[in-house]
């Protein structure tokens, strides 16, 4: 499912050579995962319903991924598509930096078109405040902003960060451990700022 008529702003319909050398798949999670796993902040595709996924290449090499899944807060999707008319979360977005100037939008917006196409309506997506994201990418292709999420608590164990949900999560790998070093004091909670809430209608894009 590449996507070869990449256009640029004041180019006309031919796109500069290094967009065009940007092809975006669909594929499956085992194709990403590693991917993600190194690349996005998080170093975690744990908890992820995933339900589309997709490649950026250039040259055969992966540059960049996304994984598109179920929302994760309990009662997210019935708030933001109450008549259940197709919603899906950008659980992961992620592209290495050396990449041409609009490429993030450029292959987002081959993903939207392809979501589109198989009958999605909404797009929901977060910009985590806390790793200094404010969505900059998402008002470029044309999400709403929708204010932010409560706050949130986080541990500190070993050096890394976890959602406190996880201490509660059974199928967490380190729920245990978790729970046993917040009791000994080597893990530690503290709190996050909401993160930023995005929301795009694909039948009102093209």
């Amino acid at each position: 499912m590449g996507d070869p008529g990449l256009p640029v702003p004041g180019g006309g319909s031919i796109p500069t050579p290094p967009l065009q050398l940007l092809r975006v798949e669909e594929c499956d999670l085992k194709a990403i995962q590693a991917f993600v796993v190194a690349h996005h902040y998080s170093g975690s595709v744990f908890g992820i319903t995933g339900r589309r996924f997709f490649r950026v290449d250039v040259d055969g090499a992966l540059v960049g991924a996304a994984i598109f899944g179920t929302p994760a807060g309990r009662g997210v999707a019935e708030k933001y598509d109450p008549n259940g008319e197709g919603l899906l979360e950008l659980r992961r977005f992620v592209m290495i930096d050396d990449l041409p100037k609009n490429a993030e939008s450029r292959t987002l917006g081959v993903m939207f078109r392809a979501l589109k196409k198989d009958g999605l309506r909404f797009i929901l997506s977060y910009a985590d405040p806390s790793h200094g994201h404010v969505g900059v990418i998402y008002r470029a292709t044309g999400f709403t902003y929708l204010g932010t999420t409560s706050a949130r608590k986080h541990v500190l164990w070993k050096g890394k960060k976890y959602p406190d949900r996880n201490i509660h999560q059974t199928n967490f790998p380190y729920h245990h451990e978790l729970r046993a070093a917040l009791a000994d004091g080597s893990a530690v909670r503290f709190k996050v700022p909401g993160k930023h809430i995005y929301l795009k209608e694909l039948t009102r894009w093209r």
